[in-house]
Order: structure tokens, then C-alpha cells, then sequence
């Protein structure tokens, strides 16, 4: 019976998580699969030459050698084991559940921002600083979209959180009290 890339992903990153942080690596190893991940994704190519079967398993070896020749042994260890299950196509998954179970654990919440105008360093901040005292957490890490259709104000979005103080959805808001 084959798994889903969600239960795989939830799985294999899970187990990776457990092992970072039981080797006090968790800094390392997010860096590394945040750097491998990127390098995956802005290569198309990358997986379907892993997964190709007129690639022989040589030359499959010899590339995951030079990606894994400088990283950690979590790391390395993680790669060639997705390959030899044949699950590396589920490395972007993998490493999104080890991100969220690290930004659990240092209690991390990832914000998107969307405004009408680019915020300075110090406006994100604040924003930030604002939002982990709403939420709870020890940081905010704020993405920002600028999305002039909002007129003014904010749109803060999280997992768990949605904060429209945007112009727009407020002058909507008087639009269908007027029409009632």
C-alpha cells in the first residue's frame, strides 16, 4: 500500500526533526535542507534526473555525492535515504514539516503582510513585534506583499490568524451596512 506525500512528509520530516535536535543540529540542518530545497526547486532538471530511468545509477550516485559531499551527516544521511526509498521527489514536503515542527519548537510564526506600500525595516518590526505579542510568540518571520488594491491599512495573514484593517475591506464594510 503506498503512502500520500502528505504522510510521507509528515513522517520523514518528524523522525528528521527528532534527530537534529537529539544531535543539537537543528540550526545546521535547517540551513542546509533550506539551501538544498531552493537549489531542487530553481533546478527543474535536478529530479528528473534523479528519477529517470535511462539515467544510470552511476551517474545518479555521482551527482548525490557532489551535492552531499559538504553537508552535515543528518543531512547527507536524509538525501541518500530519500534516494535509495526512491522518495526524494518528497524532499520540498519534507523539509516544509521539518520547518513548521522547528518553528513550533522555538515558537517561530511566519506572517504574511500585505499593504498598499513597501514597509521600512522598522514598520516590520514593529508589525512583527506587535503580532508575536497577539500570538504568543517568541518571533515573527514577516513576508510582505504590496498590493496597491488595498488602498491603505494592513492584511495580516498566519496559519492560525487573519487581520484585515485594510481600507478596502472596511469601505466594503460600509457599502453592505448601507445597502441593508
Amino acid at each position: 500500500m503506498s503512502q500520500s506525500n502528505a504522510t510521507i512528509a509528515r513522517r520523514y520530516g518528524k523522525a528528521l526533526f527528532e534527530l537534529a535536535q537529539e544531535k543539537q543540529v537543528l540550526e545546521d540542518v535547517q540551513a542546509e535542507l533550506t539551501a538544498l530545497n531552493q537549489a531542487f526547486n530553481e533546478e527543474s532538471q535536478f529530479m528528473l534526473f534523479m528519477t529517470s530511468p535511462q539515467i544510470t545509477e552511476d551517474a545518479k550516485q555521482a551527482m548525490l555525492t557532489t551535492i552531499t559531499v559538504n553537508l552535515s551527516p543528518v543531512t547527507k544521511n536524509l538525501v541518500t535515504m530519500l534516494y535509495d526509498y526512491r522518495r526524494l521527489v518528497n524532499f520540498d514536503g519534507i523539509v516544509s514539516e521539518f520547518n513548521r515542527l522547528n518553528d513550533e519548537y522555538h515558537k517561530t510564526v511566519r506572517a504574511t503582510v500585505t499593504t498598499a506600500i513597501e514597509l521600512d525595516d522598522e514598520q516590520k518590526d514593529k508589525l512583527a513585534s506587535s503580532f508575536a505579542n497577539v500570538v504568543g510568540a517568541n518571533k515573527v518571520v514577516v513576508d510582505t506583499v504590496v498590493d496597491e488594491s488595498i488602498i491603505g491599512g494592513v492584511i495580516l495573514h498566519s496559519n492560525s490568524y487573519i487581520y484585515d484593517g485594510s481600507i478596502k475591506s472596511k469601505i466594503e464594510h460600509i457599502k453592505r451596512l448601507l445597502l441593508k
